[in-house]
C-alpha cells in the first residue's frame, strides 16, 4: 500500500527498527517507514512488541519476556529527479 511521503526536502523522517527473536534463538532486524512523525514509528515498535509477546498459556497474561524489541531512528530525505 502506497503512503503519502511528499514532505518538504530535508524534513525529518522516522523509521521503526524492529529486532525479532525467532524460536530457534536467532535474531532478525527489520525496518519500517519512513513515517512523518515519531509517534507513528513508535506505534509500530509497540505493535510488534505486543503482537509477539510471550503469554502464559493458563492465565493468558504476558510473562514479561518479549520476542520483539525495537527503537526509532530519525533521518532526512533528499529528493532528486531520477
Amino acid at each position: 500500500m502506497a503512503r503519502s511521503i511528499g514532505m518538504a526536502a530535508d524534513a525529518p523522517v522516522f523509521r521503526a527498527v524492529i529486532t525479532i527473536t525467532n524460536r530457534d534463538g536467532t535474531e532478525t532486524t527489520k525496518h519500517e517507514g519512513p513515517y512523518g512523525s515519531i509517534g507513528a514509528a513508535r506505534a509500530r515498535v509497540t505493535f510488534w512488541t505486543n503482537y509477539l509477546a510471550d503469554y502464559d498459556d493458563e492465565t493468558c497474561q504476558p510473562t514479561g519476556t518479549s520476542r520483539a524489541r525495537g527503537y526509532v531512528e530519525e533521518g532526512t530525505v533528499a529528493w532528486q529527479p531520477v
